[in-house]
């Protein structure tokens, strides 16, 4: 099914997953995370099974105790890479 985009003239399709595709996706999942999750840092916490934002807040607080951080302040608006 096609929806209009809000404030446009185009459409983008809306679909979804039936019961199949999800079981294939889940089936996918479940034989690549294992591998991918130890090949992770175990700093990071962005989108991990068993990990939330609350979690990176409590390392965050923990580490500002113990005084291990560094501040990094950058612009990086002109960065993004544009082809010629």
């Amino acid at each position: 099914m096609w929806i209009p985009k809000p404030g446009k003239d185009e459409k983008r399709p809306l679909g979804i997953p039936t019961i199949q595709d999800r079981a294939r996706q889940a089936l996918v999942k479940s034989a690549l995370e294992p591998e991918w999750e130890s090949r992770f840092e175990s700093t990071s916490y962005g989108f991990r099974p068993g990990r939330s934002a609350h979690d990176a807040i409590a390392r965050i607080y923990s580490s500002i105790n113990k005084g291990e951080y560094y501040v990094l302040d950058a612009d990086i608006a002109k960065c993004s890479y544009r082809e010629p």
